[in-house]
């Protein structure tokens, strides 16, 4: 099953806005796309974002080529439905931290989730934002 972008995700791909290849995806440490204050508003303990270049892949086709991270309970696998799950980026090289699209509540909607890391809760998923325009306006991409 082909999981439907959101619509304002492909517009700002195709503005330039989103990377559109990993030539542009490249060198977001350096020069990154979003400020690391809002970063920080949408996810306190991290200092980093990156945000994946097309072609996006759903969590279980990553399961298949990384299963060391995706399977253990670092990954908190059973909090999402690997099928239903898109990845969009994460929060900095080496963070372990994705951020995907859930789309568990049907195609038309859906939510943004993040992994966040605890040692006292164990790591689980948490909603980043309601959909990906709430997402998107937390992190000033404007299209």
């Amino acid at each position: 099953m082909e999981l439907p972008l959101p619509p304002l995700l492909s517009l700002l791909l195709e503005r330039g806005v989103w990377p559109r290849t990993r030539e542009e995806a490249r060198g977001q440490d350096q020069r990154p796309r979003v400020d690391l204050g809002r970063i920080q508003a949408l996810a306190p303990e991290e200092d980093g974002l990156y945000l994946a270049p097309p072609p996006f892949t759903t969590v279980r086709a990553e399961m298949v080529k990384n299963p060391s991270f995706w399977r253990e309970p670092m990954a908190d696998p059973d909090g999402i439905d690997p099928e239903l799950a898109l990845i969009l980026g994460d929060f900095g090289l080496g963070s372990d931290a994705p951020i995907v699209l859930d789309y568990r509540s049907g195609p038309a909607q859906p939510r943004v989730l993040r992994l966040r890391w605890s040692r006292r809760e164990g790591n689980r998923w948490i909603v980043a934002a309601p959909d990906f325009a709430a997402f998107a306006a937390a992190l000033g991409l404007n299209a």
